[in-house]
């Protein structure tokens, strides 16, 4: 991180991604201290991309008005300074841990997708979504913790971002259909005989807890294939692999909740959470 921010500017950045990307900020916080500091701000930059879609329920053209932003800020010259604490650690990391801003821009892409009404079309481009939303932070993350490792980190990372991202879409479905967007695959939505007008107007069916249901399935499969590829990881890249653990703890509260999800959202409790990823650090498995 630089390190000419401020500590008041350090403690924002450390406060962005623990309040957009907790499950990253604990991960963070058990890695060595000289990757931490890069962990937290590529945390708080995921954060900060993912609360763009959240605020803008109306306006779209403004939420690609800031995702903009942020492409600009990880293009601006060298030595530039933008104000923005996130953005400037950020760039700080890019240079020091020498990350791919392409692979940061895609993140970016992937949250633009977030500001439309309709969805993904079918499995091909939800499975490049997650890729560009949790997959290449998983590998990056890897990256920085071992940056002489020559293992090829992607097939653990898209797994995990298979698992992950599947769980944390369907966490985040009641809120997602709140603002009137249905996130999921029209492919999917159309094998169950569901209609997004359906989802939208949050009348629970047999047909949408199946369909939950399938993508759990989905989910718990990849988290297996997750586990076998981490595995065959250097263990200093485990860190970046934690939020891994809450996979099944998500899980388990979305089938809890399967008949009613279009109601209210699943619930995992912020102490639940820290102690899956404290009892995966100390196991040195998830």
């Amino acid at each position: 991180m630089d390190e000419a921010l401020s500590a008041a500017e350090r403690d924002a950045i450390a406060a962005s991604a623990r309040a957009g990307e907790p499950d990253r900020y604990l991960a963070a916080l058990l890695a060595p201290p000289s990757a931490r500091p890069h962990l937290l701000a590529l945390a708080a930059f995921l954060g900060e991309l993912a609360r763009v879609p959240a605020r803008v329920t109306r306006e779209p053209a403004m939420g690609q008005i800031r995702l903009q932003w942020w492409r600009d800020a990880i293009a601006a010259p060298a030595g530039a300074r933008t104000g923005n604490p996130v953005a400037d650690a950020l760039r700080a990391t890019i240079r020091t841990c020498h990350l791919p801003a392409a692979v940061l821009v895609e993140a970016i892409d992937a949250r633009e997708l977030d500001l439309a009404r309709h969805g993904l079309a079918d499995d091909a481009a939800l499975a490049a979504y997650l890729w560009r939303s949790e997959g290449a932070p998983f590998a990056l993350a890897a990256g920085m913790l071992s940056p002489s490792a020559e293992a090829d980190l992607r097939p653990a990372a898209a797994a995990g971002a298979q698992a992950y991202g599947l769980a944390r879409l369907l966490m985040g479905l009641t809120d997602a259909l709140a603002r009137g967007r249905v996130p999921l695959p029209q492919s999917r939505l159309d094998a169950f005989h569901v209609r997004s007008a359906e989802l939208l107007s949050g009348a629970d069916s047999g047909k949408v807890a199946s369909l939950i249901t399938n993508l759990c399935d989905e989910a718990r499969e990849a988290l297996a294939r997750s586990r076998k590829e981490v595995a065959n990881l250097p263990r200093a890249t485990r860190p970046a692999f934690l939020p891994l653990a809450l996979v099944g703890t998500y899980l388990r509260a979305l089938e809890g909740g399967a008949q009613s999800i279009l109601r209210s959202p699943p619930q995992v409790t912020p102490l639940k959470r820290v102690a899956r990823i404290a009892v995966a650090h100390w196991l040195g498995r998830f």
